[in-house]
């Protein structure tokens, strides 16, 4: 089975397009909340924000403590985060699984979705040149 997704433009740069994809957080109270995740293979493990951790009412001093850098090593670009076991639905696939988000402890980090867990859970392929992403499982 399989479903495609279109890439979409950042909100301020218009030009650049992503590939993105609809996901359900399901908080401690059984809620559950739409977040709209970047698709990142280059990422390990998946992104959020420390306020999206605590909506999910998630403690998030509870995490295990991970410090994140990007390819820059540079000591401005490193985040503080909490990893946290969430589990997330994505109702594309009608699948429901649990994956490891970083909650880093910022507003303005970007939500992302990396190899750890997702990856694992559907082959995808990204296609550039037709701006689509198709979901195999």
């Amino acid at each position: 089975m399989n479903f495609t997704k279109p890439w979409v433009a950042f909100p301020n740069d218009p030009e650049t397009k992503v590939p993105v994809l609809d996901v359900y957080l399901r908080s401690a109270e059984g809620r559950e909340t739409r977040e709209l995740f970047v698709e990142d293979s280059g990422a390990d493990v998946s992104m959020a924000t420390r306020d999206i951790c605590e909506a999910l009412g998630l403690l998030w001093d509870a995490g295990t403590e991970v410090e994140l850098r990007g390819i820059v090593p540079r000591e401005e670009c490193r985040v503080v985060a909490r990893l946290h076991p969430v589990e997330i639905y994505v109702r594309d696939a009608d699948r429901r699984f649990t994956i490891p988000i970083c909650f880093a402890d910022s507003d303005d980090a970007p939500l992302l979705l990396g190899r750890e867990g997702f990856f694992d859970a559907f082959g995808i392929s990204f296609d550039k040149k037709s701006l689509l992403t198709t979901f195999h499982w």
